[in-house]
């Protein structure tokens, strides 16, 4: 309200300036109206005073004035009661301004009539109790305008004067010359009262700014501490506070609900002792908990120094509980409920060391336990065996059945591999269908008997849902110290002997000796040369034909690759096209065959076709092969009934999408395709009539012995009938001699290759005129 006092009301009583603040004038003229107690005893004391000095003079003019005092009361207090019955928080400035106004008006026209009262009772009578009345009336109700309002002076000033002029002028025109004196002072009185005015309203002034301000801390002080509540508990974290003494001076909801505490024990001075007997009598935790969280406060404040601990509730919560100094001595306790991030840090650990779908040790954490059995060797000597496990068929089983059967099937390989291993072994699953396991303190004969544990319990069938799937597994076995000193040369031991097992047959184990080491290294150079050798185009590639049994003219060529070492000699393709397929580069030497072939054959008379072996593995980009054999027909100008592929039954089996839908696309094209080496796998007769093949080859190893071996002539017989049937022509490979040739040719055969044909020579060997006929 300084603001109002300061600068509200102008040079005149009730204007008002235009830097008002509207809701502090309204409590300014609210104030006026505030006290009807003090009005009317005034009022009644305005109306006897010349009432009063009628009684004592007669003078009829005391009547009248009383009569109009009486009036301008009334009035006064009919405007009060109006005021007060009306809600004025909305009030405008104008209406304000008009109370203020009414207020004004009635006061200064009350302390007008009764100063002109005290002046004529002075100078037209005599009477002494008149003068006294006058007077001592005129005195105390200006006493009472400059307490009452103090906080207007220039309204008290108005006040005074128009009490207190007209009775000073009275007492110095009096008769009496004692009279004269006291007007003068009445002068000085009036001054004196302005003076004590602006005084009472410069305190006034400065005690509202102070209870502005105070108002204002107050209000800063209130937000401030919803601020610092809201900020308390809305933590993540609980928060305590403890003074010297170990009483509680702060503790917000977190605090409360992480261990319980009810809100009687949440109140400031409320000692440790009472907060702990209730979590021990609760069984929130445990009395020795509680104890070390009491020996960990005093140790704060002892030392000065946070500390940590973490507390298990019987609740199961793990809290983790931040024990720091604080001012004066106190401390300061953050509890974290550190539940479920011990649970989350707990799981990525083990994602990090463990395989997710079938719980093993994954490879991080098997090269961790490698290591250490290395160390655990050098420290006591103690050997341990490496065994690398593959499953046989897998790749097979997650192509054609889908990734979730592989997925429980590497599952299930875990659960039982893990029943035939003691409990101090470990197993890892190194990735993919590769599983490996260390054996400590394990001779020959144990390690041979787990091993062959593992291979039988894969060789009972899988029963997933309404499929039986049958996977075995090859093992692989190296022993440290006796075949490596470090944890890699062991690993690519165990590696090596897999290898081997795989080569033996599969579903076996095998233990690595070093001449297996020799073996790989000599596979791994051949494997060095021979990229070398794809890239510097060094390959061959030779043909051996395949003749009409009726005419005896070559009808194909088939190309068979060649590689001349520049050390080694010429390297036979039973050596290098494994290695080839295994290290990846048969697709690439593929393509090359095809392009080549397709190039020479473009050379040959027009009714001599030729063969091309393809790889099930070039199959596994059937799109790749697909646009090698359009660009090699373009670029050559061979026509595609002239090329033929010759593919094996493993390629059938695994039953591929993509496969069989690139058989499709290049038979459409004009494409052949032969059924290569009948005979040597499963021999089924459904893929004759189930694929599109304009040819198939009966393995040599039936015509090797035809014309004495029944079975073999049975054999050849059935499938030259059936091939008839679905107008397939019919090969027969390794014919030697002329008996063998007159056998084939009477159980049906169509075709026959052999080296009584001619051997596989380079294109350059036979001319065009021998493009026709055999030599």
């Amino acid at each position: 309200m300084a603001g109002v006092f300061k600068g509200l009301l102008s040079d005149r009583p009730g204007d008002v300036r235009e830097d008002f603040d509207l809701p502090d004038y309204r409590l300014l003229v609210s104030s006026l109206f505030s006290s009807p107690g003090s009005i009317i005893p005034g009022g009644i004391a305005g109306i006897l005073t010349p009432y009063l000095c009628w009684l004592s003079t007669g003078a009829s003019i005391f009547m009248t004035l009383t009569a109009l005092v009486t009036l301008v009361v009334a009035l006064r207090i009919m405007t009060v009661i109006s005021y007060r019955r009306r809600d004025h928080s909305d009030d405008s400035f104008a209406e304000t301004r008009r109370w203020d106004r009414e207020y004004f008006l009635g006061a200064t026209v009350f302390s007008a009539v009764l100063g002109y009262s005290c002046y004529i009772a002075l100078t037209q009578t005599e009477d002494p109790a008149a003068h006294i009345t006058s007077v001592a009336s005129t005195i105390a109700l200006a006493s009472g305008y400059v307490s009452r309002n103090a906080g207007r002076p220039k309204f008290v000033a108005v006040q005074l004067l128009t009490f207190c002029v007209p009775m000073a002028i009275g007492l110095v025109q009096a008769s009496n010359d004692y009279y004269h004196y006291i007007g003068y002072f009445a002068f000085l009185y009036v001054a004196a009262n302005i003076a004590i005015t602006n005084s009472l309203h410069r305190n006034l002034l400065a005690l509202s700014e102070a209870t502005k301000q105070s108002r204002g801390l107050a209000s800063a002080l209130h937000s401030q501490n919803l601020t610092l509540d809201a900020a308390l508990n809305t933590m993540i974290h609980g928060l305590a506070m403890y003074d010297r003494s170990l009483k509680l001076a702060i503790c917000n909801a977190p605090h409360r609900t992480l261990f319980g505490i009810p809100e009687t024990l949440a109140l400031p001075g409320t000692p440790l002792t009472a907060i702990a007997r209730f979590l021990i009598e609760r069984q929130v935790i445990s009395a020795d908990q509680v104890r070390d969280i009491r020996s960990a406060l005093s140790e704060v404040q002892q030392s000065q120094q946070a500390v940590t601990r973490e507390l298990q509730t019987r609740g199961g919560r793990l809290l983790v509980v931040t024990i720091a100094p604080a001012a004066e001595g106190g401390v300061l306790m953050l509890t974290e409920d550190a539940t479920e991030r011990k649970a989350t840090e707990a799981r990525i650990e083990r994602m990090a060391r463990f395989d997710e779908l079938t719980g093993l040790a994954n490879r991080f954490e098997f090269n961790n336990q490698l290591s250490e059995s290395f160390r655990k060797l050098e420290r006591t000597g103690e050997a341990f065996a490496l065994l690398y496990v593959d499953l046989d068929g897998f790749k097979q089983v997650n192509d054609s059945l889908g990734h979730d059967i592989g997925d429980r099937v590497l599952s299930e390989t875990a659960m039982r591999l893990r029943g035939v291993i003691r409990g101090g072994d470990l197993l890892a699953r190194f990735g993919g269908d590769e599983f490996v396991l260390i054996l400590p303190s394990a001779n020959l004969a144990i390690v041979t008997t787990i091993a062959q544990r593992m291979i039988d319990a894969m060789a009972k069938a899988f029963l997933l849902e309404t499929k039986t799937v049958y996977v075995t597994a090859s093992v692989g076995i190296a022993m440290a110290p006796l075949d490596a000193a470090t944890p890699a040369d062991l690993l690519r031991h165990a590696d090596t002997a897999l290898y081997k097992a795989k080569a033996a047959g599969r579903n076996t184990l095998t233990f690595f000796n070093p001449a297996m080491a020799e073996e790989m290294l000599d596979r791994h150079e051949i494997e060095v040369d021979l990229r070398r050798a794809c890239e510097n185009k060094s390959l061959e590639l030779y043909y051996q034909a395949i003749i009409d049994l009726k005419t005896q003219d070559v009808v194909n060529r088939e190309a068979l690759m060649r590689w001349r070492h520049p050390t080694r000699g010429m390297i036979p393709p039973g050596i290098f096209i494994p290695i080839a397929e295994s290290s990846g580069l048969i697709a690439a030497m593929g393509d090359w065959a095809i392009r080549q072939a397709c190039h020479d054959a473009a050379s040959w008379p027009n009714d001599v076709g030729v063969s091309v072996n393809i790889s099930p593995l070039q199959f596994r980009e059937p799109r790749r092969i697909v646009e090698t054999v359009k660009e090699a027909l373009i670029a050559s100008g061979l026509g595609s009934h002239r090329l033929t592929l010759e593919v094996t039954e493993s390629l059938l089996i695994e039953d591929n999408k993509g496969t069989l839908a690139a058989i499709h696309e290049l038979r459409a094209l004009g494409v052949k395709f032969a059924l290569d080496d009948f005979g040597t796998g499963y021999s089924s007769l459904a893929y004759l009539s189930t694929y599109p093949f304009a040819q198939v080859k009966i393995d040599q190893s039936f015509s090797r012995d035809v014309h004495a071996n029944e079975a073999s002539k049975a054999i050849i017989e059935a499938v030259c009938q059936l091939a008839r049937r679905l107008s397939m022509n019919v090969v027969v490979e390794g014919i030697e001699t002329e008996q063998q040739r007159i056998a084939v040719q009477l159980l049906g055969a169509h075709r026959a290759q052999g080296y009584l044909f001619g051997r596989p020579e380079p294109v350059s060997a036979f001319s065009p005129d021998r493009g026709r006929h055999v030599a």
